[in-house]
């Protein structure tokens, strides 16, 4: 008989899938040319830093390899049976939304604006909306059985 409980196993089903995610994005960010996304408009940035598209690259792909961190050890600590594994998965998702706002301000600068509003900030916008709508429409649900 298994000790792990349900939510045991919902946590460590988020951490295989975040874990998963992040090597799905190395394997396209190491394979991408220099000469990509991380090169178009670089002089517009106005950030102090003068770096190469294959430094930009780097830069970018350190951090989100630092992010599978927390969520290994959270998959451990589930593994071992230990309660804090939750504490682990939170850190993680809070530093992918640092890391994705670090990330997009600091190579905003060098994407074509409508390549970013149409790829970037209208499917977010939308998402919202979506998300905002069922919420509303969830709560105005009528309750039967009376």
């Amino acid at each position: 008989m298994s000790n792990f409980t349900p939510n045991d196993f919902h946590l460590l089903a988020v951490n295989a899938g975040i874990i998963g995610s992040i090597f799905i994005f190395f394997s396209i960010s190491v394979q991408l040319p220099p000469t990509t996304i991380f090169d178009i408009d670089s002089g517009k940035c106005s950030f102090g830093f003068e770096l190469t598209s294959e430094q930009a690259q780097i830069a970018v792909i350190i951090p989100v390899g630092i992010l599978i961190i927390p969520f290994a050890i959270s998959s451990i600590l589930i593994i071992s049976h230990i309660k804090i594994a939750s504490l682990f998965t939170n850190i993680g998702f809070a530093l992918v939304i640092t890391t994705a706002i670090l990330i997009i301000s600091s190579l905003s600068c060098r994407i074509p604006s409508t390549f970013f509003n149409l790829l970037m900030v209208l499917p977010a916008a939308i998402s919202i909306v979506v998300v905002i709508l069922l919420y509303y429409f969830r709560q105005k649900k009528p309750i039967s059985g009376s």
